[in-house]
């Protein structure tokens, strides 16, 4: 996680009264965990550099989901009693929109090519297996 990462999940962290935890390296198959109301929930994020209604006009077919995070984490929860797995959007404006993976249902996967990496900066492109998450099978919070 980048420092820009690591300040939103601190914000997501003290809006919520929770404690989040970053995972171990830099390849973990999520960024962070934290525990609730006995339960442990897994979260991959994303940091988004615009708001929540650009998205939802710019992008209407949804926020892209990369099917091997999206197995990895599932694996990871249905493996361990009592546990869930989120995908996290933090917007500029302050807007968090929270989907939880373990309750969606999702049918349409394709190819796709995209940055191999979030650092855009290396721009070596990969194709990579994808799904569009509706906006609104989430819920939005505010930090």
């Amino acid at each position: 996680m980048n420092a820009r990462e690591i300040g939103l999940m601190n914000r997501f962290a003290e809006a919520y009264n929770i404690k989040c935890v970053p995972a171990d390296g830099m390849h973990s198959n999520w960024d962070f965990t934290y525990e609730w109301d006995d339960r442990k929930f897994y979260c991959e994020m994303k940091s988004r550099n615009f708001s929540l209604d650009f998205a939802t006009s710019k992008y209407p077919e949804g926020l892209i989901l990369e099917m091997h995070k999206y197995e990895r984490l599932l694996r990871r929860s249905k493996n361990e009693k009592g546990s869930q797995s989120l995908y996290i959007n933090f917007f500029d404006d302050g807007n968090v929109l929270v989907h939880n993976l373990n309750k969606l249902k999702i049918d349409n996967w394709f190819w796709k090519t995209l940055p191999e990496t979030t650092d855009f900066n290396k721009r070596r492109f990969v194709y990579k297996y994808v799904t569009f998450v509706d906006y609104d099978k989430g819920k939005v919070l505010y930090i």
